[in-house]
């Protein structure tokens, strides 16, 4: 993949999330982006997910550490401090989110009590009918499009609508669709992804073969 590219897609910041596409490239020193570094933090009353696309990663967490590699998924719950690293000796590609998105409340790098250096996370693996970890603040789904209605385990298409105060992200795993988004269409490929506003419908339909889509649901 073109990381360049990748990162180049944009998830707009509202007071219900932040989010999007990042990189630790080979030998540098911190995601592109990062404007806090790596550096233990936490979120008082937010959740974090991490998928990481491609390269391997230590995640600090509390007072232990966790290691992922290609297609694992974290749930990072509130309270819970963490620090990220590139842990391989190639590109670490990271797809994030937070939420709710507390401007005045982003995080805290103090103050740790043992009751939450405690706290663990909660991970998988995303693949073919894999369970992912949720919370109330973020509801993680994995669902295959096959593109026919009786294919077992598999639905035809996605569609749905955000709620007054809830948004989406749409993430292409694996193959390519149709995505609409209001009154907005288009194609999107493997690892595109899309945001979907406050009280907006949309729809996903694969093109040809099978498609494997990360839903994102903000709140949960």
């Amino acid at each position: 993949m073109d990381w360049h590219s990748w990162i180049t897609q944009q998830i707009p910041r509202t007071a219900i999330q932040r989010g999007g596409a990042t990189v630790w490239p080979k030998g540098g020193h911190g995601l592109i982006g990062d404007t806090l570094g790596p550096i233990m933090h936490a979120h008082h009353q937010a959740s974090e997910i991490f998928y990481f696309v491609s390269g391997r990663c230590r995640l600090e967490v509390g007072d232990g550490e966790e290691r992922f590699e290609p297609g694992d998924f974290v749930l990072v719950p509130p309270l819970l401090p963490h620090n990220l690293w590139n842990a391989g000796d190639d590109d670490l590609l990271v797809f994030w989110l937070v939420a709710p998105n507390l401007m005045h409340d982003k995080w805290h790098t103090e103050g740790f009590t043992p009751a939450e250096m405690s706290l663990k996370v909660a991970r998988s693996h995303v693949a073919v009918g894999a369970a992912l970890p949720s919370d109330a603040n973020i509801r993680s789904t994995l669902i295959t499009l096959s593109g026919k209605t009786e294919q077992a385990g598999a639905h035809n298409s996605l569609a749905g609508q955000t709620r007054p105060e809830q948004e989406t992200v749409l993430y292409i795993v694996e193959g390519q669709a149709n995505v609409r988004v209001g009154k907005l269409c288009g194609t999107l490929d493997a690892d595109d992804f899309i945001h979907v506003p406050v009280q907006t419908s949309y729809a996903v339909t694969p093109v040809s073969g099978p498609a494997l889509v990360l839903v994102f649901e903000m709140p949960g």
